[in-house]
């Protein structure tokens, strides 16, 4: 018995000595003479120990830079011997190009201890950016458009733009921003807003700032080559001068109580978003071939003709109007009558023999002679027409037939298809003047009664951007127009404040 205990202790002592048998370290570094003859080489450098010896020239394979490799126990380095692990990654420097800035001309390259950390000079990574660019991704470049069409331009064609441009970048996560910050609003207001989510205003600020400087100097020197980078531009600073009119901080809506007696109708009613959309007809006019052709062409190409809009066949028993929201039904019952009250007012008006101040373009042109009380009216007249198409597009819409599709989706997409949002392009640069008080401006109170009007067109429309933004400054104009006391003006000023009091959904 005896024997046998020792014979079974002897073979667990042997099992012990080969569990803990002598290690010696792999290599894949040596030489290709070496390999080839498959003998250890000593690796030195520039020829090994056996190619010296023997008089041949040495030379060794591109060094090789572990990628991932994570630290092991002492158990998983024991399982590794049996061949149980995954095999490691290894790549060379052309494989690995972020590497490429590192020595490797030796077998003792060491990566530098500050790898992977900022570098001098470099920026850490802006989180900021991240959540703002995130965000637009999301929610914001899908919610820009209801055709699908236009969908993809916001969601793949000006970002890829922006990928290569950083002015576009710095509008984009602008944009993004604004609406994130109009979004935690909402939510703040229903108490489920989450701060970890916020980012400053004073960022999103800046990202608009760096982006508007960069895009007048590209505007400075459009031409067919960055024609498509300036419309992109143009769009996102829209969408943004349009969101900005919503939020709070940015646009007080007690701007006009605080603010003093000598404001301008400018700066009370923050009509730079006029002059900005009017750049955007500038750049389709100046590069019009380029950009319909271009992969923007259906932000600017729309399917309908004036046309089409003017000649439909509506059939009232099949209208959309029964179903519709309480506001596009208010709008749809005065909106006729609007603009003839509008009409007769302006050829009542006597306009006296003063001359009032030239505007080539600009709303800070000086006066000159050439512009007379005829030539205003007649700017007046040709701004209440913009207003009778734009009217008459929103109720072809409205009368149409109702189909399968949800009515205020179907409208909404309808009203996109229309462009009833393209009357600021058209209007004229003397009418745009008449809007500043002046002493030789007598229709400066008609011209604010007709902008009311067209704002009226805007709170119609159901986006993220839009609702809200304009419905503030409808009531500052009667403010205004109050302090006028003008009976008249005053009266024109009850239908657009009835139908912005109505609700903009249906009830159905």
């Amino acid at each position: 018995m005896a024997e046998y205990v020792l014979s079974d202790a002897t073979a667990d002592q042997q099992r012990v000595m080969r569990r803990h048998r002598a290690r010696h370290t792999k290599s894949r570094n040596g030489c290709y003479n070496c390999k080839s003859r498959r003998v250890k080489c000593d690796e030195l450098q520039p020829a090994c120990g056996t190619c010296s010896s023997r008089g041949e020239p040495c030379s060794y394979p591109r060094p090789r830079i572990l990628l991932q490799k994570p630290s092991k126990s002492r158990k998983d380095q024991t399982d590794d011997d049996s061949g149980s692990s995954m095999p490691v990654s290894w790549a060379s420097p052309d494989e690995c190009p972020q590497l490429g800035a590192i020595d490797l001309m030796g077998s003792n390259a060491t990566v530098p201890a500050n790898f992977g950390e900022p570098q001098h000079g470099q920026q850490s990574l802006a989180m900021d950016d991240l959540k703002l660019l995130q965000f637009f991704h999301l929610h914001t470049a899908s919610r820009m458009a209801l055709q699908p069409r236009r969908v993809m331009v916001w969601q793949r064609v000006i970002p890829e733009f922006a990928n290569k441009n950083r002015n576009l970048m710095h509008l984009l996560l602008a944009l993004g921003g604004i609406h994130m910050v109009i979004q935690q609003a909402e939510f703040s207001r229903q108490g489920a807003l989450d701060d970890s989510d916020t980012v400053d205003l004073a960022i999103i600020q800046g990202h608009h700032q760096k982006g508007l400087e960069g895009f007048r100097e590209e505007l400075s020197c459009i031409s067919p080559a960055n024609a498509d980078h300036v419309l992109a531009g143009s769009l996102l600073l829209v969408g943004y001068a349009f969101a900005s009119l919503k939020v709070q901080r940015l646009n007080s809506l007690a701007e006009l109580q605080q603010a003093p007696r000598s404001s301008s109708t400018n700066e009370i009613l923050h009509l730079n978003w006029l002059y900005l959309n009017r750049g955007v007809s500038s750049v389709l006019s100046d590069q019009w071939n380029v950009l319909k052709a271009s992969r923007l062409r259906q932000m600017v190409v729309f399917p309908h003709t004036e046309e089409f809009w003017n000649d439909l066949q509506i059939d009232a028993r099949l209208s959309r109007l029964s179903r519709c929201s309480p506001r596009l039904l208010k709008f749809a019952e005065g909106a006729d009558q609007a603009v003839v009250n509008l009409k007769s007012a302006l050829k009542a008006l006597e306009a006296p023999k003063d001359e009032v101040p030239n505007c080539p373009g600009a709303p800070t042109s000086e006066p000159s002679p050439s512009m007379t009380s005829d030539w205003i009216l007649d700017a007046h007249f040709a701004a209440l027409e913009i207003l009778e198409k734009s009217y008459s597009r929103v109720l072809a819409v409205l009368r149409c037939a109702a189909t399968e599709i949800p009515v205020d989706t179907e409208i909404q997409m309808d009203f996109e298809d229309a462009a009833i949002l393209g009357w600021p392009v058209a209007l004229s640069s003397p009418f745009l003047l008449s809007l500043q008080e002046s002493e030789h401006n007598f229709l400066h109170g008609y011209s604010l009664v007709l902008l009311a009007h067209f704002y009226l067109v805007n709170t119609l429309v159901d986006t993220w951007f839009l609702q809200g933004s304009f419905e503030g400054d409808i009531f500052k104009v009667k403010s205004l127009i109050d302090a006028m006391d003008d009976n008249l003006l005053s009266t024109f000023m009850l239908w657009p404040n009835e139908v912005v009091a109505m609700p903009s959904k249906s009830t159905s």
